[in-house]
C-alpha cells in the first residue's frame, strides 16, 4: 500500500524554490512508494508577472490565500504534509494551526524567510511556534539548520541540488570570456549591488556577462550584458559553454540563509566559481580549489585574472568533478525519503 503525502509549496515549477525543493522529488518518492498530490499556493500568473517587475499583488495573495483554505478543508485531516515554509502566508499561527494541529507535518527552507516578518507584530513568532511544532524540519545549509533547532531537534540538511545534467557531446566555450550569472529577475538585485566591482573586472579583464533569468531585465551598466530568459531546455548548456560561474551576495541575515544553489550549478556544469564568502557559500566553495571566495573589490579582480585563460581554469577541473559529485538529487531524494518513513510513518 503506498505511502500518502501532500506537497504544499509557494509556487508551481516555474518557482524555482519550488521545483528544486519539492517538484523534482516527486518522480523519485513514487520510485519509493510514495503517493504525492501537489499544492501550489501562487498560481503561474502570479509568478510571471511577478519576475516581470510588475509586483507583489494584495488582489492575487487573497485569492491565494482563499484557494487553499478551500484545499485544505478538503483532504483528510490526518494526512501527513511537506509544506513550503508556511501554508497560509500573512496570516498569524493561531489561524494556521487550525489546519495543522491534528496532522503530522514537515517544514522545507532554503532561505530565511522567517526574517521577513520580524517587525510585524503578530506574525514575528510564527515561524518559531510552527517549527516547533512541526514533526521535522528540512534545511537547505548550516546556517538554517543552526538556527532553527533551537526550536526543533529533528531537523536534516539537504542542499538545493539541480537535475541530473542531459547527456550531451562536449560543448564549445563561448567564443569570449564569459561570466554567467543564473538566478531569477527577484534576486536579480544581487548582481546589480555589485556593478562596480564588475566594471573593475571588466576593466583588468575584458570579458561578457551572461545572464540567465530574463531577457526583459536592464543590462548591468558598464558591462557588455547578454540576457536570456532562463529554460530548462537551455540551462544546461548556457553553463557548459561559459567560462566561468559568479555568485556576489551582500553580507545580511537574509543573505546568509542562502543556499548557495548557483555554486552547486556552476560545479554540475564542470566551470569554477568566484563567489563572495557569505553564509553557506563559505562551505560550498572551496577557496583555490573549485573557484575563489571574494569580498574585496581587488579580490574579485584577482579571482579573474587567475580563472582568465583556459590553461589557469584547467587547474581546478579534477577537484570540481570530485566535489560535483557530493550533490546528487538522487542520493538527496533517498535522504528525504528516509526521513520522512522516520517521521511521518
Amino acid at each position: 500500500m503506498k505511502k500518502s503525502i501532500s506537497l504544499w509549496t509557494r509556487y508551481t515549477e516555474l518557482g524555482a524554490s519550488s521545483r528544486l525543493r519539492f517538484c523534482q522529488f516527486i518522480p523519485y518518492l513514487q520510485k519509493y512508494g510514495y503517493k504525492t498530490d501537489l499544492h501550489p499556493f501562487f498560481d503561474e500568473i502570479y509568478l510571471k508577472k511577478l519576475y516581470s517587475g510588475q509586483g507583489k499583488s494584495t488582489a492575487a495573495l487573497c485569492k491565494s490565500l482563499l484557494t487553499r483554505i478551500r484545499e485544505l478543508k478538503k483532504i483528510p485531516a490526518d494526512a501527513p504534509m511537506f509544506i513550503e515554509y508556511e501554508l497560509l502566508p500573512y496570516l498569524p499561527f493561531c489561524v494556521e494551526k487550525k489546519f495543522l494541529e491534528k496532522r503530522k507535518y514537515i517544514l522545507n527552507f532554503d532561505d530565511s524567510v522567517d526574517l521577513r516578518y520580524q517587525h510585524i507584530p503578530f506574525l514575528k513568532n510564527k515561524y518559531p511556534a510552527l517549527i516547533k511544532n512541526a514533526a521535522g524540519i528540512v534545511t537547505a545549509n548550516s546556517h538554517l539548520t543552526e538556527r532553527f533547532s533551537v526550536y526543533n531537534d529533528n531537523i536534516i540538511q539537504i542542499p538545493t541540488v539541480p537535475p541530473p545534467m542531459p547527456e550531451m557531446p562536449e560543448v564549445e566555450k563561448f567564443e569570449k570570456l564569459t561570466l554567467c550569472w543564473i538566478g531569477t529577475p527577484v534576486t536579480y538585485e544581487y548582481l546589480k549591488q555589485h556593478t562596480e566591482i564588475l566594471q573593475k573586472m571588466y576593466n583588468a579583464v575584458p570579458f561578457e556577462l551572461l545572464v540567465i533569468a530574463s531577457a526583459a531585465l536592464p543590462p548591468v551598466e558598464g558591462i557588455p550584458t547578454r540576457r536570456v530568459d532562463w529554460s530548462s531546455e537551455t540551462e544546461a548548456e548556457l553553463l557548459k559553454r561559459s567560462h566561468i560561474g559568479i555568485m556576489p551576495l551582500p553580507d545580511t541575515p537574509f543573505a546568509r540563509g542562502k543556499s548557495s544553489f548557483k555554486l552547486i550549478q556552476y560545479l554540475s556544469a564542470n566551470i569554477p566559481a568566484i563567489a563572495s564568502p557569505v553564509g553557506e557559500n563559505k562551505i560550498v566553495l572551496r577557496h583555490k580549489e573549485t573557484g575563489f571566495s571574494a569580498s574585496s573589490a581587488d579580490e574579485w579582480v584577482y579571482a579573474l585574472q587567475e580563472l582568465a585563460t583556459a590553461e589557469k581554469r584547467d587547474r581546478f577541473r579534477e577537484a570540481i568533478i570530485a566535489e560535483a559529485e557530493k550533490y546528487s538529487l538522487t542520493n538527496a531524494a533517498s535522504v528525504l525519503s528516509d526521513f520522512f518513513d522516520r517521521t511521518l510513518f
